[in-house]
């Protein structure tokens, strides 16, 4: 008997309590709202500076970068670079064979040798007062000429680096024949970015040399400035070709990535600057939301300028008032609030 009695009594001791969480489970928002506060963000009200800004979408190169085409029709050799080295200027980057035809740069390799040896010998005899300035001058000239040669065709069949930077594209491979005008590889100064951006007639107005700029890459941002507004529209777009230049070097932003220019057209310091989704609109008044000692209280304000994603606000919010940033979808007026940091 006594077993059944204790059996009995912890059946009720768990349907008493099953009954209490039901009825805790019961309770409303609007009920939990009400004891608890609703939960919100805020911050404290300062002047700031309202920004208008313009925003596109671009490729960053190099300030300075440059595109090395093929002079001759031959088979690659030997590939001295990859995508990412830092590379010198003049510093070889691809070879051809030496016995390129179109390169002739054996044949100019011999020329060169023999006019330099002559040269070198009417040099001294025109030391010892045994040949005339004519006579060496005139071997002078043929030297030059076949060091000018020589030259060049080391050039068409040992292709190099025409400025200091980074190989930011190689568009060959080791053994692939190519043909003169085939492009090779790119290098880019490391001196900072450009950006070109096709501004249409619209907004051309806005922009003037030296404004500035940010370009921002997953969530890394540099700043730069308008360094070139063309005269005239380009036909083919239908848009001025302004260019952006960003210098200094950022490890996180690789060359050719696509980034999002933003220029800054026009600011005014000293202002109340509100983000559009903090801001409440009914019958055409604007309001917004206060914490007035722990307390929502709704507070109707006057806008001026605006950049679509935030207001100037004239008249309504002062320096120091508590603004509700999130949660203001749920509140009325005089609801408790509970701030979450």
């Amino acid at each position: 008997m006594k077993k059944y009695l204790i059996i009995l009594t912890a059946l009720i001791l768990i349907l008493i309590s099953a009954c209490g969480k039901k009825q805790e489970e019961g309770k409303s928002m609007e009920q939990i709202y009400s004891e608890e506060g609703v939960p919100v963000r805020q911050i404290i009200v300062e002047p700031t500076t309202f920004r208008q800004n313009l925003l596109y979408n671009a490729t960053l190169s190099g300030i300075e970068e440059t595109t090395v085409q093929a002079m001759v029709s031959e088979v690659i050799t030997k590939i001295n670079a990859k995508v990412g080295d830092r590379v010198a200027k003049d510093q070889i980057i691809i070879s051809f064979p030496n016995n390129t035809p179109s390169a002739q740069y054996e044949q100019a390799l011999t020329a060169f040798n023999s006019i330099k040896t002559t040269y070198e010998r009417m040099q001294r005899l025109f030391a010892q007062g045994a040949i005339s300035q004519q006579d060496l001058d005139n071997v002078e000239t043929q030297y030059k000429v076949s060091k000018a040669n020589l030259e060049m065709s080391d050039k068409m069949i040992n292709v190099r680096a025409p400025i200091s930077g980074i190989i930011t594209a190689m568009y060959v491979n080791p053994s692939e024949k190519v043909f003169p005008g085939k492009d090779l590889f790119t290098v880019a100064s490391t001196n900072g970015y450009k950006a070109v951006i096709m501004v249409p007639d619209t907004e051309i107005n806005k922009i003037k040399k030296g404004t500035k700029a940010t370009a921002t890459w997953l969530e890394t941002t540099i700043s730069g400035r308008v360094t070139e507004i063309p005269l005239a529209m380009d036909n083919a777009t239908k848009a001025f070709r302004v260019e952006v230049t960003f210098p200094g070097m950022n490890k996180k932003i690789n060359y050719g990535v696509t980034a999002e220019i933003s220029l800054e057209v026009f600011s005014k310091p000293n202002v109340i600057v509100v983000e559009r989704h903090q801001i409440v609109s009914e019958n055409g008044t604007k309001y917004v939301w206060l914490n007035q000692d722990g307390k929502a209280v709704k507070r109707e304000i006057t806008t001026g300028l605006d950049n679509t994603l935030t207001y100037e606000v004239t008249s309504g919010l002062n320096p120091g008032d508590v603004l509700i940033t999130e949660g203001i979808n749920m509140l009325t007026e005089g609801a408790k609030l509970r701030v979450i940091e």
